[in-house]
């Protein structure tokens, strides 16, 4: 069996992420401290802290203690999160949402604009204006791009092998961005940059979870998996699965068959208070919350669907956290409960015990984890 060996250029690179992965952690904060945790001789240490430096990524901070034995007092080293900023863009829910970013996750500014069902060149020309809105507002130079897609992503490439919603077959979106602002591109799957966010930046401090799965529910169904902080980059979309009865899950769960399915149930329930024009999840809650029989009945099916699903996902991953997202979130806590007893007698109680259920409210979350994402394959800190 032959082995590839790395590159000079691709140690250095290993070594610098190394060494800023070990200052921005806190793992250590000086020189001699770097070249004790990370094994590095202390001339490379040297050198590459002063390239860091130079690059406005790291910066010196004054003077430690000095050891038990005395000597020379360290120079103090820090990470500077505002060295570089990073841009985040997430093309699900109907629109084209963007972050703009720190080093540390820390969002600075936001711009987003209506997708209207735009696929090809069009979809491209809304995600570039919506980029450009951000490129306006850049304060440190732009360190890196992170694109999340519904549909099925060529990670290693920056291929989007497909995306029925934006119309993208086998398209090198990664390669022409990169061109556009000549900074490094990374794509991913919607789902699994919402669970890379979640994961991050939005579970609670007291949540030990090591892996998380994030169902993201929009026009289409997606899994996202993160084990130990990094996507899993075999979930994405699960659209066209089928449940027993042989129906497709976005035609069971999809925001257009939801709407589809209100329209039916309106013979069997006239008196709803649910509005025949620019129905939402909110409307949905509203009325199930006030014991309208058709909301009742649509919410009830729903939870049947999505418990049947999660069973599946719960039984083959064994996540110790599984989060909904998307715009079904909007059918409240209430709703999940339902789902979740429904999930409770189709699981053994052992496999099923160890799981938190949540919703992840936040509508931006693939931006924020495309942001991670570019972050984390950049510079290796998230």
């Amino acid at each position: 069996m032959k082995t590839l060996k790395a590159t000079r250029d691709q140690i250095r690179q290993h070594n610098r992420q190394l060494l800023l992965r070990a200052v921005y952690t806190g793992l250590a904060d000086n020189r001699a401290a770097l070249a004790a945790e990370t094994g590095l001789a202390k001339p490379t240490v040297s050198d590459m802290i002063g390239e860091l430096i130079e690059d406005g990524l790291l910066e010196e901070s004054g003077r430690g203690e000095s050891t038990d034995s005395g000597g020379k007092r360290p120079t103090l080293i820090r990470f500077v999160p505002n060295a570089r900023q990073v841009i985040g863009v997430s093309l699900d829910n109907g629109r084209a949402f963007a972050v703009l970013s720190n080093l540390a996750g820390q969002i600075i500014a936001q711009h987003y604009d209506e997708l209207d069902n735009a696929q090809g060149v069009e979809a491209v020309e809304i995600l570039t204006d919506v980029i450009n809105g951000l490129v306006a507002q850049l304060d440190a130079p732009l360190l890196c791009i992170g694109v999340g897609v519904p549909g099925v992503v060529d990670v290693a490439n920056e291929v989007i092998t497909d995306s029925p919603p934006l119309g993208w077959s086998n398209y090198a979106l990664g390669k022409q961005l990169n061109m556009q602002y000549r900074v490094p591109v990374y794509t991913g799957n919607s789902a699994e940059l919402t669970a890379l966010a979640q994961y991050a930046f939005g579970l609670e401090n007291d949540d030990e979870s090591t892996s998380l799965v994030t169902v993201l529910v929009t026009n289409s169904v997606e899994v996202g998996i993160t084990l130990d902080g990094t996507a899993y980059h075999q979930g994405g979309d699960i659209s066209g699965l089928a449940n027993g009865e042989h129906e497709r899950l976005d035609h069971l769960l999809g925001w257009k068959a939801v709407q589809a399915r209100v329209d039916e149930l309106r013979a069997q329930y006239s008196q709803t208070w649910l509005p025949q024009d620019e129905l939402t999840y909110m409307h949905i809650h509203y009325a199930a919350v006030n014991g309208d029989a058709l909301a009742l009945a649509l919410c009830d099916e729903l939870s049947t669907h999505l418990a049947q699903m999660m069973a599946w996902i719960v039984g083959l991953l064994r996540p110790n956290h599984v989060s909904l997202a998307g715009p079904i979130v909007n059918l409240g806590e209430t709703f999940l409960e339902q789902v979740v007893a429904k999930v409770e007698p189709l699981l053994w109680e052992k496999i099923l015990s160890p799981v938190t259920f949540s919703l992840a409210y936040s509508g931006n979350l693939s931006a924020i984890g495309a942001a991670a994402l570019a972050l984390h394959r950049e510079l290796d800190i998230l």
